[in-house]
């Protein structure tokens, strides 16, 4: 799934700060910061706004410095006069009967803009120099900690101003495989799983009437099904961006996928699969640009699908989602009940003891794992603890995903095990966003994984034999 913000006061105050019009100079460009002006000082929030001039487009970004949160890609601003207004609707999915978030007034100087966010909360924004900062952990070393495993792997991936961590996770993990089979380390493209996901996901929508989910949160098996498909192809080759200097952002491209896909849902006689999947496909063509049919990689020819089975060698039919859940039956199959499943895919439902075993012996014999989970809790400054060290039961677990206090939140990439200086459990984790200052690589606690994992993806062969004998024909 992608990577959500659920803080309260951060939907307050979304909508600022990005308009895609042509534009040769704007006195919004630059950056402008202000404080939330609240009766509770405790809820006053520290906002931080970019606005970038690049190629006569105006793009913007927000940053909330106090809740460790960057690059926060919105919707639309735009003058008139000396009034200003931002509008998140799309960016939120709110209707668009509902109320602009901003509405403001650029001062005489045009170095203050005062006005009103979220319809009843003053916001005084000045010009600034200030730059915020996340940290990123480049080492998988933790001082204090010892490695007990760590598996090779690739460098990790930055999926900057997109929600696309499901691709970002599951592309570590293919690259991740690929050197467990001998292969030469490579690094591909999340992107080239992307195109095809969002393609599959329209038609699904529309075929639905739009009661499927259609949105940037996606899962494991998408990027397997497109890998089976389509094949692979290297980051140098293809990045996903129409140019080095830019930055990989979809608000704008998600928002034109979004109404196209409203427009044919709506839709009738003249509409065929052809038409949308092509109409699709060249929205993401002027974000991604265009994928090529062949390429030159270390002096050879390729295409997608023999680079796959030549440098990566991996079968997508070797690996199994599994989750851990007492609504359905033990050692079975079900479909999981969330959100980003709108394809309806299959996990294998193992006891909390199984699914915990799974995940140590996979990483103990050299097979890496890919997690998706929830990281609203405890997930900060290079850790994901939990508050508390109770022990975590089936029903303790139950419980959170039946409440929500577990959701389908961010897809990582388990790639070995560290212990702390007490003796207690820690997953080494790498991370494709860099919210709360845990990009690169983190430490995740035991108790964490048990109760926040919604599912893992591992390789067949890496399930013990006497817990493959209880699923039997299951797998």
């Amino acid at each position: 799934m992608k990577t959500k913000i659920s803080v309260s006061v951060i939907l307050l105050f979304i909508g600022y700060l990005s308009n895609a019009q042509n534009i040769k100079s704007d006195p919004l460009e630059g950056s402008w910061i202000g404080k939330t002006n609240t009766k509770d000082v405790s809820a006053s929030e520290l906002v931080l706004f970019r606005i970038e001039l690049k190629k006569n487009l105006i793009k913007g970004y927000m940053d909330f410095p106090d809740k460790r949160l960057k690059d926060i890609s919105l919707d639309k601003v735009w003058r008139v006069k000396d009034s200003v207004f931002a509008d998140a609707r799309k960016s939120l999915g709110w209707p668009d009967t509902a109320p602009l978030i901003f509405k403001g007034v650029m001062m005489p100087g045009d170095s203050i803009v005062d006005g009103m966010w979220g319809g009843n909360t003053p916001l005084k924004l000045s010009r600034t120099n200030y730059v915020f900062k996340l940290k990123t952990n480049t080492n998988p070393q933790m001082a204090g900690f010892k490695i007990i495993k760590l598996i090779e792997s690739t460098p990790f991936k930055d999926q900057q101003a997109t929600g696309d961590c499901w691709s970002f996770a599951t592309t570590s993990f293919i690259e991740t495989e690929a050197i467990r089979l001998g292969k030469k380390p490579v690094v591909l493209t999340p992107m080239f799983f992307v195109r095809p996901t969002y393609i599959n996901k329209a038609e699904n929508y529309i075929r639905r009437n739009g009661s499927s989910f259609f949105g940037e949160g996606d899962l494991t098996f998408s990027v397997m099904k497109a890998y089976k498909e389509f094949g692979a192809i290297p980051e140098s080759v293809y990045s996903g961006k129409l140019d080095s200097d830019t930055k990989h952002d979809h608000a704008e491209m998600n928002n034109a996928l979004l109404e196209k896909a409203k427009f044919y849902k709506n839709s009738h006689g003249d509409l065929t699969p052809e038409i949308y999947r092509r109409d699709m496909d060249e929205i993401l063509t002027q974000t991604l640009g265009k994928v090529p049919d062949t390429f030159v990689y270390d002096g050879k020819h390729f295409t997608a699908a023999s680079f796959a089975k030549e440098m990566i060698g991996i079968n997508p039919d070797d690996y199994v989602e599994i989750t851990s859940f007492n609504h359905h039956p033990f050692y079975s199959r079900f479909t999981l009940e969330i959100e980003a499943n709108w394809n309806n895919n299959q996990y294998l439902n193992l006891p909390l003891d199984d699914f915990s075993a799974v995940v140590d012996d996979a990483l103990m014999h050299n097979y890496s794992v890919c997690w998706d989970g929830d990281i609203y809790e405890g997930f900060n400054d290079g850790f994901a603890v939990l508050g508390d060290s109770k022990i975590i039961t089936q029903q303790i677990r139950q419980t959170a995903f039946d409440n929500r206090t577990t959701e389908d939140i961010h897809n990582m990439h388990i790639i070995g095990i560290a212990e702390s200086g007490t003796g207690k459990k820690f997953y080494i984790i790498k991370n494709s966003g860099d919210a709360k200052d845990c990009g690169g690589y983190l430490y995740m606690s035991k108790e964490y994984l048990l109760l926040k994992t919604i599912s893992v993806m591992v390789n067949k062969n890496a399930i013990p034999k006497e817990i493959m004998k209880k699923v039997g024909k299951n797998i």
